[in-house]
């Protein structure tokens, strides 16, 4: 992953968990690990596992498939090479 794309799924998460109303403690406990860790989870998500992140994306009723799928089409389309002649 790139840092953008990992800053992109930072702030998701982040955006998800205060759009439930939930806390990283609530995060935590579900995933059952630390507060500290949870909260690393979120500044560093490519330290979350798939399956966590599964849990996480039902717990928050977020379509995470979604999300990669939409930012896998932006790159592409970004990185498009451009037909101005």
């Amino acid at each position: 992953m790139q840092d953008n794309e990992i800053y992109s799924l930072s702030e998701e998460l982040k955006l998800q968990r205060f759009k439930h109303k939930k806390s990283q403690e609530d995060c935590a406990k579900l995933l059952e690990i630390s507060v500290p860790t949870y909260r690393e989870y979120e500044y560093h998500p490519n330290k979350l596992s798939l399956e966590q992140a599964f849990i996480l994306s039902e717990y928050l009723d977020w379509n995470m498939f979604e999300f990669f799928l939409n930012n896998i089409l932006q790159n592409a389309i970004k990185n498009q090479p451009s037909n101005d002649s």
